[in-house]
């Protein structure tokens, strides 16, 4: 594959004006206050807790005291892990038109805790509707969090820094799901059943929800911690997005060609990459035989490898197109992250042991998560002056794909044409990642949403 060359620019250089720039640069960012990373900080910190309140119900259905009590059948289990992502995605562009019309403090804060009051009301749910309408409302309130913080990283980083940037929230998600599982059947142990979990889960939120009001400003100009060099070297390889009209534009999303391919890409990825949090503790206690605490402790490893791919995906992201180009360079991520996922659960069936399937399983979730943050970033670039809508609309599509597996995979092991290894499962989410690859090409970083004027 041969990859377009970046122009290059033959005008005579002012060697005295760019050192002169460049020791501005330096002395700005030496004496700028790092605001930022508390900011940083404490939307990493809220990723951990959106993602353990989400995955926790994967453990939470499966457990002991919970069949004890409840007893809901298999569909009825997939339906209740579906309806979160269902509701997740529905929510996805209110919440996102909220954040830019409000500003990402105020939602963040409302959001926050309103889905810690649903995760601790699911703990006294007693039957499927109480389940259903719980889980429902508190993927309605999760919506909005990832596209306000993409909204406040857009106006406090930098743009070669956010990928980076972008890369370190997903982190907090990312082990936020990783640890649920482990967190989730060890503080079973120690509490006693799962509705004190769910309890404790929502209280702590509270905290975090404080915490986000006490640091979190919406522009590094109205910050009382920030120095004006640090609005400077946050502006200083082009401004950040403009504060929103506060108009959803809807018409340029409808008919943005780049981002429909974006959204089916997400789609994609989020098919195959939820099999992971929804129905493998199932596969490896009913194909390989593991206990349920066991099973746990094995997706946890799988999904910790999703917060090495994080950490990889951030650096590789802002690589790629330094070297490639902002269309390629935002591309290839996916495009790489889609390959090794074929090819990883086209392995799947002919595994001989379970610690090969952690390793691919493991491989499934480094190669999605690195490329996580080209996604917010390709969002960020196409959005511009509509960050947090942009985002919330392709998160939506990715969601949709992530209900879509938990709803079918029940289902599709009740019916005729299953393979008691799973691997039409398996060639099922093979194929997601293959309509990911695909739709990824037709994405152009360098074509915004709108035409506006912004940089």
């Amino acid at each position: 594959m041969v990859f377009p060359s970046r122009m290059v620019s033959v005008a005579p250089r002012d060697t005295k004006s760019e050192m002169s720039g460049s020791g501005q640069i330096a002395r700005s960012a030496d004496s700028a206050t790092k605001v930022r990373y508390a900011l940083l900080a404490v939307a990493t910190l809220n990723a951990f807790l959106l993602y353990l309140d989400r995955i926790c119900m994967t453990t939470v259905v499966h457990s002991p005291s919970f069949l004890r009590e409840v007893g809901l059948g298999e569909n009825d289990v997939g339906t209740v892990l579906s309806a979160f992502f269902f509701a997740y995605a529905l929510g996805q562009l209110p919440a996102g038109f909220l954040a830019d019309r409000f500003g990402p403090r105020r939602m963040l804060v409302t959001y926050i805790v309103l889905w810690s009051a649903c995760t601790a009301l699911t703990g006294f749910a007693t039957s499927l509707a109480l389940l259903m309408a719980a889980r429902l409302a508190c993927g309605f309130s999760e919506a909005g969090a990832y596209p306000a913080s993409a909204r406040v990283i857009a106006r406090w980083f930098p743009f070669g820094q956010r990928g980076r940037a972008n890369s370190v929230v997903s982190l907090g998600g990312r082990a936020g799901g990783a640890l649920a599982p482990w967190l989730t059947v060890a503080c079973m142990a120690v509490l006693g059943a799962w509705r004190p979990v769910l309890w404790v889960y929502g209280a702590s939120g509270l905290v975090l929800a404080a915490a986000t009001y006490f640091i979190f400003r919406d522009e590094p100009v109205s910050h009382p911690w920030a120095n004006e060099a640090e609005r400077r070297f946050i502006c200083e390889d082009g401004p950040p997005p403009p504060p929103p009209d506060y108009h959803f534009p809807w018409l340029d999303m409808l008919s943005h060609r780049g981002l429909w391919c974006l959204n089916l890409s997400s789609a994609g990825q989020n098919f195959g990459w939820a099999l992971l949090v929804t129905w493998l503790p199932k596969y490896l206690q009913t194909v390989r035989g593991l206990s349920n605490a066991d099973a746990n402790r094995d997706t946890t490893i799988v999904l910790a490898c999703g917060i090495a791919g994080i950490l990889f995906g951030g650096w590789w992201c802002d690589a790629l197109t330094r070297w490639f180009g902002r269309v390629w360079g935002r591309r290839l991520p996916m495009l790489i992250g889609s390959a090794v996922g074929v090819l990883a659960y086209l392995a799947f069936p002919h595994l001989p042991s379970v610690p090969a399937i952690v390793i691919a399983g493991g491989l499934v979730a480094f190669s999605t998560d690195s490329a996580g943050p080209a996604t917010w970033t390709l969002g960020q670039d196409i959005g511009r002056n509509h960050v947090a809508a942009t985002l919330a609309w392709s998160n939506m599509w990715g969601n949709l794909g992530a209900a879509a597996v938990a709803w079918w995979t029940p289902r599709l092991l009740l019916s005729s044409w299953h393979r008691a290894d799973w691997s039409d499962i398996f060639w099922l989410c093979a194929g997601a990642f293959v309509i990911a690859g695909i739709s990824i090409l037709g994405v152009d970083s360098t074509k915004p949403l709108t035409d506006d004027g912004t940089t």
